[in-house]
């Protein structure tokens, strides 16, 4: 009996482990397009005048950056859940 505790606890942990990671992927994603929406803008003022100010060229730069380190999460979150899922598939195969 005890056994099956502890099989149920670390069902319950892997299940809300996908969930968490899964959860972080959708708010990256959210972040993602809230700054590139940002950095689309930007653009568009550069192709209706043909320059940026000095300001806006900087928010451009660091909105850039925010993009690039985004893409860096995203891909380790997206490892990390391929990972999860990929453990709680064999725990589930071993069970069998």
């Amino acid at each position: 009996m005890a056994n099956n505790i502890f099989e149920q606890f670390d069902e319950a942990y892997s299940r809300w482990s996908i969930l968490d990671k899964v959860g972080k992927e959708m708010q990256l994603e959210r972040l993602w397009q809230q700054t590139s929406t940002a950095y689309n803008y930007l653009f568009q003022v550069y192709q209706s005048r043909g320059y940026l100010t000095p300001q806006e060229a900087n928010y451009a730069n660091q909105i850039s950056q925010m993009l690039k380190a985004l893409q860096s999460q995203k891909m380790k979150v997206d490892r990390d859940l391929s990972n999860e899922m990929m453990n709680h598939l064999v725990k589930m195969i071993v069970k069998q």
